[in-house]
């Protein structure tokens, strides 16, 4: 058993054992990250997705869930597609001026 448990097994009020699916890629010192990924995907579902991934993986994954559930909780409707469409518009606007400023110069 280790001396402290994972952010995990904390909001989950359990026991937080040595071989904790959890405890590596959600610490103690940051429980809003679990809860965001436990309030969107559920916490059985996430320990089968980090158990069905190569351990090289794992981080990624939980680094990427944490990021879509917070920007699911921020956004709820377009959760991290509405950011990625707002940058890309924002992107689209930037090159039009881009080409009116190059148009005017020529």
């Amino acid at each position: 058993m280790n001396s402290s448990r994972c952010a995990a097994c904390k909001h989950l009020r359990r026991r937080c054992p040595s071989d904790c699916i959890f405890s590596p890629y959600f610490p103690s010192n940051d429980p809003r990250r679990f809860a965001y990924v436990h309030k969107i995907y559920g916490a059985s579902n996430v320990g089968k997705i980090l158990h069905d991934l190569p351990v090289n993986l794992r981080a990624e994954a939980a680094e990427s869930l944490f990021k879509e559930a917070s920007y699911r909780i921020k956004y709820p409707v377009y959760g991290c597609v509405g950011q990625i469409t707002m940058l890309h518009q924002q992107i689209q606007n930037a090159e039009c001026q881009l080409a009116r400023i190059r148009a005017r110069i020529a």
